[in-house]
């Protein structure tokens, strides 16, 4: 079924794109704080992502590193709500194939926040 002009949107479809609306919010402050927080101090013109697995487990405690794995793990959280409130968007839209094949994208950022995680551990312990 699709949506036109005509048609009248139901009480709870009205409810779902209100959260839909409110997780890409979410998503795009994480995004925000992800590309605008400045980088770690030792490290200039460096992708955080670089200095994030830059770490080694020889030096414990690298809050260098440790920053730059928290904006990895952000940026996929920031990501995944992207991607679920597109793929929602889409269920309530009857688009059930493309729902899927946009929910199966979310496999992305959980490989980045599990990434992340391991360079957060790895970089502070």
């Amino acid at each position: 079924m699709d949506y036109t002009l005509t048609e009248q949107i139901t009480d709870r479809e009205r409810h779902i794109f209100r959260q839909v609306g409110l997780l890409c919010l979410i998503g795009a402050c994480l995004l925000a704080v992800v590309l605008f927080s400045p980088d770690a101090g030792q490290y200039q013109h460096t992708s955080f992502i670089k200095v994030a697995s830059a770490s080694s487990w020889l030096e414990p405690g690298d809050f260098a590193a440790a920053w730059c794995s928290l904006k990895i793990i952000l940026l996929s959280v920031g990501l995944f709500l992207f991607i679920e409130s597109a793929g929602t968007l889409l269920a309530v839209m009857r688009r059930k194939h493309l729902a899927l094949t946009v929910f199966l994208l979310q496999v992305v950022p959980l490989l980045g926040f599990v990434s992340g995680s391991y360079c957060l551990v790895k970089a502070l312990l």
